[in-house]
């Protein structure tokens, strides 16, 4: 009975080994199965790091090895124009996703352009054909190649050819060319380059360009936070370029590279250096090169130039006295003859858009319409005409690529050359009215020197020193607003006066409440439309706002909801705009 159990036992037990013998082979057969999967998946992700490896960290092919070439198409120099590049002995373009002035200054330093000074889409510098072969390039601005820059890869996109970027450089003065001669913190003697020294960069003379500071053997950039004219003063007189005239922010001279080594700097306009001001310290900041500050200097002259030919000049300004002077030149005596006019009516030239009267882009009258000039062969000579006809000081700037703004209406004047002693504009060589091969991308501008400055500096400028009736204007308030460059007063380009800057507004979330506040704070009657993407023509200046988000029943923009001050991920081409009705 003992042997009959124990084998029944036996049997039982082998029974139930053959019964689980499928179940456990088919889990080991599942967990094998899982750790293969496993492996290879490990196995391929570490294929794909090292391919990553050999090909580039930044995902496009080592420029270590090859460069691929860049070109500038359909612009008026080598250094502007629609940017091209070639790959696999094709050339093809550039999408314009997530662009912007890093990326471009990449572009020019690669041509050896200098540095980028503006940004444009196909509608500058026409559509390419080919293929699209860069999207969302993403350079930090140290790369020497554009390949280098981050990207989605070569070919890949999501982009059409109206999307085609181009760039516009600022080729370096040449180093001992006239006017561009090295203006540097003069040392105490010839020796190595000392901290805190300063340069200007890529002004129209020696003393005017964007502020350049020299830190443990690099020189770096100033951050536009707190600027104003008692640093700029300090940085003038620093470099011997005497006092100062303009403090410029939002790196308006183009954007630097390397590093940002002073911000928050808050000159009392006597210290003997720049460094000597309060400041965060060497390097601390939270800015971008889009915020590098620049200034414009009175260079001091000795040598009054020599008159050799009979001159004329006119300070005129409209509905007043104005005083010409002929100074006549005959050996061994000198003759001055003093004539006074009346000037009466309307003026016929005027400057848009400027944070002065004495600045702005240029617009002229023509039968009895203002259309703009075109920047072709614009430069001091027409500026300093410009700037004695509107009773200022002597020209600081001539500025181009509507830096004040595209204009509207026709483009009246073209290829304006100047001797700098006319007393009217359209009497400088031109190629006649309403004659020009030009768009509103290019309208001409000018900084002219406050008369108020100008009384004070002397007689350079070959102006009769007549000081005006005394009248007091005062500023506009925190937060009053402005419509520009509409058809009436009632539309246009919103912008706001906050810390005695005019500044625009960001169209991230604008919509129809935000513009009736606005239709209602400028008097006019119900908002009829909301305009975005720059509408009236990109701003300049500060961004002041961002992200409103107005009820529609606030009594003053500033009064709606909205993001800090000065806080945004916008550029002038998002500048909001409104229309109002105008009853």
């Amino acid at each position: 009975m003992v042997s009959q159990a124990t084998m029944r036992g036996q049997r039982a037990v082998e029974s139930e080994c053959r019964c689980w013998n499928p179940a456990v082979w088919l889990l080991v057969s599942l967990l094998g199965s899982l750790v293969f999967v496993a492996l290879s998946l490990l196995l391929r992700l570490g294929d794909v790091k090292i391919s990553r490896r050999a090909v580039s960290t930044t995902g496009v092919q080592p420029p270590v090895k090859t460069q691929y070439q860049v070109q500038l198409m359909n612009g008026r120099n080598r250094c502007e124009g629609r940017v091209e590049v070639r790959y696999n002995d094709s050339w093809g373009t550039v999408c314009d996703d997530e662009w912007d002035m890093v990326d471009a200054n990449v572009v020019c330093q690669q041509m050896g352009c200098g540095v980028a000074v503006a940004v444009s889409s196909s509608s500058k510098f026409g559509q390419g054909s080919g293929h699209i072969l860069l999207d969302n390039v993403d350079c930090s601005g140290s790369e020497t190649d554009l390949s280098q820059c981050r990207s989605l890869g070569w070919g890949i996109h999501n982009c059409y050819h109206f999307e085609d970027v181009g760039v516009t450089c600022r080729e370096p003065a040449v180093p001992g060319a006239k006017g561009f001669e090295d203006r540097t913190t003069p040392p105490g003697e010839n020796s190595a380059l000392r901290d805190g020294t300063i340069r200007l960069v890529n002004g129209q003379n020696s003393c005017q360009g964007r502020v350049e500071v020299y830190f443990q053997g690099k020189w770096g950039t100033v951050c536009d936070d707190e600027w104003h004219i008692e640093n700029a003063m300090v940085v003038c007189q620093q470099i011997g370029c005497g006092s100062a005239v303009y403090a410029h922010t939002n790196s308006y001279f183009g954007y630097g590279t390397g590093r940002i080594l002073l911000d928050n700097v808050r000159c009392k306009g006597n210290e003997v250096d720049l460094y000597s001001c309060n400041n965060l310290g060497w390097g601390k900041h939270n800015c971008g090169h889009h915020e590098d500050a620049g200034v414009t200097c009175r260079e001091v002259s000795t040598v009054p130039p020599p008159v050799t030919e009979l001159q004329r000049a006119i300070h005129a300004t409209y509905n007043t006295e104005a005083t010409e002077e002929i100074p006549v030149t005959d050996s061994p005596t000198t003759t001055t003859v003093t004539t006074t006019a009346q000037t009466k009516g309307k003026p016929s030239i005027r400057v848009v858009n400027g944070n002065s009267s004495c600045q702005g882009r240029v617009e002229v009258l023509f039968r009895g319409r203002w259309g703009t000039v075109c920047d072709d062969g614009w430069d001091m000579a027409n500026a300093n005409v410009v700037c004695r006809i509107l009773g200022c000081g002597p020209a600081i700037a001539a500025t181009d690529k509507a830096s004040f703004g595209y204009g509207n209406g026709p483009i009246l004047l073209d290829n304006v050359q100047c001797n700098g002693n006319e007393w009217d504009l359209s009497l400088c060589s031109n190629l006649g009215w309403g004659q020009h091969n030009c768009g509103h991308h290019e309208d001409a501008g000018v900084i002219c020197l406050p008369f108020e400055y100008y009384i004070g500096y002397g007689r350079d400028f070959r102006v009769t020193e007549r000081i005006p009736t005394t009248t007091t204007i005062s500023p506009p308030s925190e937060g009053t607003i402005r419509l520009v460059d509409g058809q009436h007063r009632c539309e246009g380009r919103v912008e706001m006066y906050s810390n005695s800057e005019w500044g625009t507004v960001c169209d991230d979330a604008w919509d129809l409440p935000d513009a009736e506040v606005v239709c209602r704070q400028m008097g006019c009657g119900d908002a009829t439309a909301a305009r975005g993407e720059a509408f009236f023509g990109p701003g300049t200046g500060t961004i002041l706002l961002d992200n409103l988000k107005c009820s529609g029943a606030e009594a003053t923009l500033k009064n709606c909801s909205h993001i800090s001050w000065k806080v945004h991920n916008c550029d002038h081409t998002e500048d909001a705009g409104v229309t109002c009705s105008l009853s």
